[in-house]
């Protein structure tokens, strides 16, 4: 079976959306790893939901479509390593924010799925995501992605992960965090 896949990730000022975290930890905590096609459908919905609500609030981002079978499969792979590697992980907690004196924290919510290539939801994804270049970074075009994902059938989605960063609020991403190399794919999200 071909596949295609949708990876989209948000950078959030903690700060700016201060239920966000803890609506995304609690989804998070209570998705089952059996989860039915419909239990999938709402754990989604709710986080693709909240992030689209807190979408001002989001400074850096990027998402993916690719419906070539080996390139989503290799990217798949990726994000998935996302979730298991320390890639994220601090050394020692990011302590209080003071937003005051640039002491800004963040988080990350990662969402990657494996679509079906020709279902219905593969190709309203893909007609989505067909968004002219000088617009890819935009917040509306997050918008536009998000939404789509409240639209999809489980039915027509292999294989999905989803990861917040971080767990606890103390171990936040702070701006030199995101300066990092590592979280060069971020790219500032334009209005």
């Amino acid at each position: 079976m071909r596949v295609s896949i949708l990876a989209v990730e948000l950078a959030v000022r903690m700060d700016r959306a201060p239920r966000l975290h803890a609506h995304l930890c609690e989804n998070t905590r209570r998705a089952l790893p059996a989860a039915s096609l419909q239990e999938k459908w709402d754990f989604y919905a709710s986080c693709a939901g909240a992030l689209r609500a807190e979408l001002g609030a989001a400074e850096r981002g990027c998402w993916d479509f690719f419906d070539d079978d080996a390139r989503a499969r290799k990217d798949f792979e990726m994000w998935k390593g996302g979730m298991t590697t320390r890639e994220g992980a601090r050394e020692a907690p990011s302590g209080e924010a003071d937003p005051y004196r640039g002491g800004v924290r963040y988080l990350t919510f990662t969402i990657a799925m494996l679509l079906v290539h020709g279902s219905s939801s593969e190709r309203a994804m893909a007609a989505a995501c067909e968004i002219p270049d000088a617009q890819l970074w935009r917040r509306a075009s997050f918008a536009r992605v998000l939404d789509a994902v409240r639209a999809l059938s489980f039915a027509s989605v292999y294989s999905d992960v989803a990861y917040l960063i971080p767990r606890d609020a103390g171990w936040a991403l702070t701006s030199e965090d995101l300066a990092q190399e590592k979280f060069e794919y971020l790219r500032p999200i334009l209005d």
